[in-house]
Order: structure tokens, then C-alpha cells, then sequence
């Protein structure tokens, strides 16, 4: 087998069931004439990322399956880096109003761990990535009825403050499924969704990685960094181990495929997180674009009042 980068021993362990599997996928489609139809290769090149994130994730949580709360992972080693794949993402909530960025909360005298996206009780929460449903509680003295969903990417995401939940416990969720109702349960002062996302219980601004006013992501990818360290988790693609079956010919068809479907993916947009003091103007020259640039990627206008910490995309 090929690999491009050198793996841990634990992360070619869980791999090698993956590409046995394409393996005999392969075996399965080939055709008489040892040819491979574009649909073939399609089929092929779904099946192997699919169980490239079933390996990533457990690679990242290993056996560890917790219902009891969010952050039930202190004790466990963080990764150095992992690069997230973004793509499947589904908008949480049809809203895209932010009432309350991630960060410290000077009238609460606390940080605030995510994203508060205004909504209506009784309006439908979705899965924002495929996953299975880790923890299905009630906190009346903070989320109120809440969901965690553990997902194939690495991200663990939390939806608080509903008003019923529509999953169980341990429940395999789609991208976009419908998982609870907006509401304003626990310690909330008005309906709404509160939404964060984490790895290893981890804390992340979301904003790093949604556009919530644009109902989509940053970009394709996110590379989170552990702040406290940890182990380096190292997790490059392998080359597909193909059955004999195909010809070379096909062989190459696939590898060159797979690896193109890899690399094709958007650049990173820029963030910029509003520091005192600064305005739209002194933001615009510092990162080298326009007022009306920034205006246009935040759907803001020019007038309009930045807050400290207010996080913004840039070209």
C-alpha cells in the first residue's frame, strides 16, 4: 500500500478496514472487459471518503462513548492539528441572525462557548453534520433541553435551549435532519438556539468556521489547533488498495481521481476579530481591500457599528 505521509501505527490499524472494503467494492463493480464506467469510479470514490471520516473520528475518540454531559474528555490527550472537512455542513437553524457572538460576557461575568442564533420556539433545529447523537439531556440550570452530536469529521456539536427533542440517544443523524424544536428552556432569556461547537470537549468559535448570515461556510476545511497540546494526530490519505481484478489501466483512473477529488477544495478566507477602537476603514487598509469589499462578504453597510470581538471575513 502507498501512503503519502507516515501514519501512527493506530491510524493505519483503523484505515486498513476502509480501503479493504473499496477494495472489494472494486472487485464487485468491475466489468468484464476490466473497464470502469464514471459512475463506477463515483460510486467508488464516495464509498472511501465516507470510511475516511468514520476512520478520522476514530482515530481523534478512539472507543470513547460518553451520554453523560458536553465535556466528558479531560482526561484524554488532545491532537496537535487536525484538518476538519467542512462540506456536509447544513445550517442549524433557518434564522441567521446572531444575537450573541462566542466569548467573554463582561454582564454574565463568563465566557460565552458559542453562537446565539435567533429564532422562534417551535422552529425546526437541524443536524449541521451527519453524526450519531451522543447526549440527549435536560440542564435547567444552563442548555435546558439539549443535544450533542458527535460527527464523522471530528466536531462534536451542541444545540441548546430547545423546546423538545426529536432524536434519541445514540440515533444516526443525516446533515440538514430535523433533531429538535427551538425554545427558550434552562438559563435563557428568550427563544432562541444556542449552538457550539467543540473537539474533545474543546471549545471553538464557530464563526471560525460558519458564515451564519450567509448560511454557509468559511471554507472548505478548518485546522484546528490544540491550545493545551497533546498527541500529534496525523491523519493523510492512502493510496486505495485495489483488487486485481481491475486493470491498470482503471487502477490509475481511480488513484489520480481520488486524489484530484482531494485537492479540490476553496481557499481559505481570511478572518479578522474587531479589536477596540477600530473601524471599517482602519480594517479595510490594515488587510489590503475595500470598505465595500468587507461590506459585501458580512452583509453589513458602511454605517454600521462594530463590536469588539466581532469576528469578520475578508477576501
Amino acid at each position: 500500500m502507498k501512503i503519502r505521509k507516515v501514519l501512527p501505527l493506530l491510524t493505519i490499524a483503523f484505515m486498513m478496514p476502509a480501503f479493504v472494503q473499496a477494495q472489494d467494492l472494486m472487485a464487485r463493480e468491475a466489468k468484464a472487459d476490466f473497464q470502469l464506467k464514471s459512475s463506477d469510479v463515483a460510486k467508488i470514490i464516495t464509498q472511501i471518503k465516507v470510511q475516511e471520516e468514520v476512520t478520522f473520528a476514530k482515530n481523534i475518540y478512539g472507543n470513547h462513548w460518553d451520554n453523560d454531559g458536553v465535556n466528558v474528555y479531560k482526561d484524554m490527550p488532545k491532537p496537535e492539528e487536525l484538518v476538519i472537512n467542512l462540506k456536509d455542513f447544513s445550517m442549524p437553524i433557518k434564522n441567521r441572525i446572531v444575537t450573541s457572538n462566542y466569548g467573554y460576557r463582561p454582564r454574565f461575568r463568563r465566557i460565552h462557548y458559542g453562537l446565539d442564533i435567533d429564532g422562534c420556539t417551535g422552529d425546526t433545529i437541524f443536524a449541521a453534520f451527519s453524526g450519531k447523537v451522543r447526549v440527549r439531556k435536560y440542564d435547567a440550570r444552563g442548555f435546558g433541553y439539549y443535544i450533542v452530536i458527535r460527527h464523522d469529521n471530528g466536531l462534536e456539536t451542541v444545540y441548546g435551549h430547545l423546546s423538545k427533542q426529536l432524536v434519541n440517544i445514540n440515533q444516526e443523524v443525516k446533515s440538514g435532519e430535523p433533531i429538535g424544536l427551538c425554545g427558550n428552556t434552562g438559563h435563557s432569556f428568550g427563544s432562541h438556539l444556542h449552538f457550539e461547537t467543540r473537539v474533545l470537549g474543546e471549545p471553538i468559535n464557530p464563526a471560525f468556521m460558519f458564515d451564519i448570515a450567509a448560511g454557509d461556510v468559511v471554507s472548505d476545511t478548518y485546522t484546528y489547533r490544540s491550545k493545551g497540546g497533546g498527541k500529534t494526530t496525523t491523519l493523510a490519505v492512502a493510496e486505495p488498495v485495489l483488487s486485481q481484478a481491475v486493470s491498470q489501466d482503471a487502477q490509475s483512473q481511480l488513484v489520480v481521481t481520488v486524489a484530484n477529488s482531494h485537492s479540490k477544495t476553496k481557499p481559505k478566507a481570511r478572518i479578522h476579530k474587531v479589536q477596540k477602537g477600530e473601524s471599517l476603514y482602519t480594517i479595510a487598509r490594515k488587510n489590503h481591500t475595500t470598505v465595500a469589499e468587507i461590506c459585501k462578504r458580512n452583509r453589513i453597510k458602511e454605517n454600521s457599528t462594530l463590536r469588539p470581538g466581532q469576528v469578520l471575513t475578508l477576501k
